[in-house]
This record gives structure tokens, C-alpha cells and sequence, in this order.
């Protein structure tokens, strides 16, 4: 019965958060109207996107300044996303290899590639509105096994950084959401779904597979060795087997430009985007708060042990190499360490052991620090 009243208080905060995603999307309809294309992210400077999605839908899309935002491309992807005809769809997106590699937001938006184009418009948006009630269960069960209340849960849906990607139709809801299910999965005994949702993530945003490893970490710390192969191999050779039959439709010499638009070396992208922060206070200011909570977020990952905190430490260092692309602007800065920012809510209201008090891991048996 405990068990049972505990899932129906997570469900109940998995609704709230579904709650919180709609009204975010009514706020922003109450703002410039009921056109979905808004989330989209279509920019101004995109024209041969734009031009196809005006041809798809047969009228015209709304648009941002620049270049727009990440929707855009998943629109094109949810039209094909098993790359069956790459010519025609495909083919419009700047770095196609990169683009594809994350397939599972455009697959369940475009209903498996079978819904017409005004349904993918709407499906990129209720995709991530369900992740909103999704990741905001997961959360609630994971602080629940932490020792909290359900409505701690509610840390996913406020996120900042995960408001932002429902703004532009991000997959990063959806990634975030499986992450912290993977999580939840792991507290409750439920290995196998763990394996499956980190693979899901990995699918849905590559660098999760930072998630795979860090759960793996905790869980061979813990003596479940079997159980820490499995979660970082199978969502590694899943991604990897993906990867391969990108190349076998996209032929095996993309990608050779695409490299490195992602990442620099350390500090680089950091330290490049600071004559754009002199101009942008609001920008600098999330800089240095990304900055801030990388230090912080390692030192209770390390002072808890717990889970959630080592499932997402491996985005300190990928934070580090982040391109000047997402350094610049304070909304792409704190998408990239959205992860991070729920889990570092949990570990500082509910972690409360300290790594120096943790028993000795016992096989089947996860440290004191959960």
C-alpha cells in the first residue's frame, strides 16, 4: 500500500507538471497568438527551411530573428525520420549526421513519419508537454527515494533551462525526462527499464550518454557489477548502431564537416563569447551562474553520492567544451545544463549524507547516499 500511494502522489505531480507545460504554451499563445509555428524556432535567415515547411503546410510559418532554434530541424526530421527519402527532406538541414543522430523527439512527433505537417507542428509541442508530466513524475519518484516529498518533482517542470526548450521545441525535454526516469528506475529496483530509458535518452540527445556512464559509475561503486556493464553498453551500442545506419543512408563521408561546431577546448567557447556578454548583462550574468553551478554541483555530487547528482557530473566537463554558439546567449547556456539544475535542487534540499559517512557498497545493494 506504501508503494502504492507513493506512485499515486508521483502520478498526481507527473499531472501538475503536464498542467505547468500547458499553461506555458497558453501564456505564449495569449502573447502572439494560436500559431504552433511560433515554437517552432523557424528563423529569418533560414530560407530553404523555411521554404520548405511553407510548401508542407501551404502557408506561411512564423518566424524569429536570425537563424531560429532547434525546432526547426526536427520538423524536418518528424517528415522522415528513418531517412528513407534523405534527398527530399534531409537534405534542407545544415549538418544532417549531427541532426539525425537525435531521433526519437521527431520520431513520436511525427507519429513513426506518418502524420501530415500541420499534425507535426502540434506533435513537437504535445511531445513536450507529455515530457513535462513525464520528467516531473520521475523526479517526484526519485525525491520520494531520496527521502523528500513528491512535489520536489515540480524542480523538473520550473526548470529554466527545460522551459526554454519548450519554447523552441528542444528535444531536451524529452532527453532530461528519460534521464531522470532511468534514475527513478535504478532507486525502485526497475534495472531493465533503466537500461531501456538511458538508451531512449541517448536516442533522443547523444550526450546523454554522459548520463549511461555516470549511473554506471554508482551502480559498480555499489557492487551490482552486471548491472553497471549493461547501463553504460546497451545505450552506447544503441546510439552507436544508430550512428552506423546514418551513415549508411547518409553515405560514410557526412559528417566530415560537421565536426567541432559543438565543442572547442576548454574555455574556449567561454572566453570567446565575452565581448557579447559586455553587450548583454542578462547573458553574462547566466554565464557566470552556469560557471558558479558547475563548481557547486560537483561539490555535492561528491559530499552526497547520490545518484541523481553522479547520473548528469558528467556535464561539468562537457559544459567546459561547450562552443561559443552556447556560451553567447543565456538561453542556450542554461539549456545546456538543464539536467543539472534538477539534480542539484534534489542534492541540496534532500542529500543530506555525507560521502565520508557512506557504507561500504554491498553487491545488490546501492551506498547510503541515494
Amino acid at each position: 500500500m506504501t508503494e502504492t500511494n507513493s506512485l499515486s502522489r508521483s502520478f498526481l505531480v507527473g499531472l501538475a507538471g503536464c498542467v505547468i507545460g500547458l499553461l506555458l504554451v497558453a501564456r505564449v499563445f495569449g502573447m502572439i497568438g494560436s500559431d504552433a509555428t511560433n515554437f517552432v524556432g523557424f528563423g529569418e535567415d533560414s530560407t530553404r527551411i523555411n521554404e520548405y515547411a511553407e510548401s508542407k503546410l501551404g502557408r506561411e510559418v512564423a518566424k524569429r530573428p536570425a537563424l531560429g532554434h532547434d525546432g526547426k530541424y526536427f520538423f524536418v526530421q518528424a517528415h522522415d525520420p528513418f531517412l528513407l527519402d534523405p534527398e527530399e527532406n534531409i537534405a534542407v538541414i545544415d549538418r544532417p549526421l549531427y541532426r539525425s543522430q537525435r531521433m526519437l523527439y521527431p520520431l513520436l512527433a511525427g507519429g513513426f513519419g506518418v502524420f501530415s505537417s500541420t499534425m507535426i507542428i502540434w506533435g513537437l509541442l504535445l511531445v513536450n508537454v507529455f515530457a513535462f508530466g513525464a520528467g516531473s513524475f520521475a523526479t517526484a519518484v526519485v525525491a520520494e527515494r531520496m527521502g523528500g516529498l513528491a512535489w520536489w518533482g515540480l524542480a523538473f517542470a520550473l526548470n529554466v533551462g527545460i522551459v526554454s526548450e519548450l519554447n523552441i521545441d528542444g528535444a531536451g525535454v524529452i532527453a532530461t525526462a528519460l534521464a531522470f526516469g532511468a534514475v527513478a528506475a535504478v532507486l525502485c529496483g526497475k534495472d531493465g527499464w533503466a537500461v531501456v530509458l538511458l538508451s531512449l535518452a541517448g536516442l533522443s540527445r547523444e550526450v546523454m550518454l554522459v548520463s549511461a556512464v555516470g549511473v554506471g559509475w554508482w551502480v559498480w561503486r555499489a557492487g551490482r557489477r552486471r548491472l553497471a556493464s549493461f547501463v553504460v553498453v546497451v545505450p552506447c551500442a544503441v546510439v552507436g548502431l544508430w550512428a552506423v545506419y546514418l551513415r549508411f543512408r547518409l553515405g560514410w563521408e557526412s559528417g566530415a564537416n560537421e565536426a567541432g561546431f559543438a565543442f572547442e577546448p576548454p574555455f574556449v567557447g567561454m572566453v570567446k563569447a565575452l565581448p557579447d556578454w559586455l553587450d548583454s548583462p542578462l547573458d553574462m550574468a547566466a554565464g557566470l551562474a552556469v560557471l558558479l553551478l558547475l563548481s557547486a554541483y560537483l561539490y555535492r555530487t561528491l559530499k552526497s553520492n547520490a545518484l541523481v547528482g553522479w547520473a548528469f557530473v558528467g556535464f561539468v566537463p562537457l559544459t567546459l567544451v561547450l562552443s561559443e554558439l552556447v556560451w553567447t546567449h543565456y538561453f542556450d547556456s542554461l539549456r545546456a545544463v538543464a539536467p543539472m539544475i534538477t539534480a542539484f535542487v534534489l542534492m541540496v534540499f534532500l542529500a543530506k549524507e555525507s560521502i565520508r559517512n557512506v557504507d561500504p557498497p554491498v553487491s545488490g545493494r546501492p551506498p547510503v547516499g541515494v
